[in-house]
């Protein structure tokens, strides 16, 4: 068991739940997921194709003089593999058309996780991403962790909205 995290989705952040004044146990892998997809990853010095095709932009350039900071964990200056997700940066997102966005969120959401598959904690990762029905500035996207004694997967469902689409 792992420490339980919850999602505030009101104040897009997490926290550890405690139950009878202890921090509540959850699942060792949803807390692995919850940790590696709602922290903010370092963003690249220049963003890759897909992530220009839907506006993300370079950090601190003359039309988003305002957004130079790159985020992450200071941590990873140290590290091979940077912690975290580049989630944060689709706040800069410009919806064109229905799935470029779509897309970056699901190749975001891989990259974040691929480490699960490099140490050997699960064997494949399945993500899907679409729209949500009731709000359109929500993309919601689900992942399955396909450990690898396991028949069936563990599939967790997640929602992010911004603003700007």
């Amino acid at each position: 068991m792992d420490i339980a995290i919850i999602w505030n989705a009101l104040e897009a952040r997490g926290d550890w739940a405690i139950v009878s004044e202890d921090l509540a146990l959850d699942n060792p892998l949803r807390s692995a997921v919850m940790v590696s997809l709602f922290t903010d990853r370092v963003a690249p010095e220049q963003p890759s194709a897909s992530d220009q095709a839907v506006g993300i932009t370079p950090p601190g350039n003359a039309a988003n003089s305002g957004l130079r900071d790159r985020r992450g964990w200071w941590g990873d200056a140290f590290a091979d593999l940077s912690i975290g997700s580049r989630l944060w940066q689709l706040r800069r997102a410009i919806k064109v058309g229905e799935k470029a966005v779509l897309l970056e969120l699901e190749q975001i959401i891989r990259e974040a996780l691929d480490w699960l598959i490099d140490d050997g904690v699960v064997s494949k990762i399945d993500v899907a991403t679409a729209w949500s029905m009731v709000s359109a500035n929500t993309a919601e996207f689900s992942v399955s962790l396909w450990e690898p004694t396991a028949a069936q997967p563990q599939t967790f469902l997640f929602s992010w909205a911004w603003e700007g689409l």
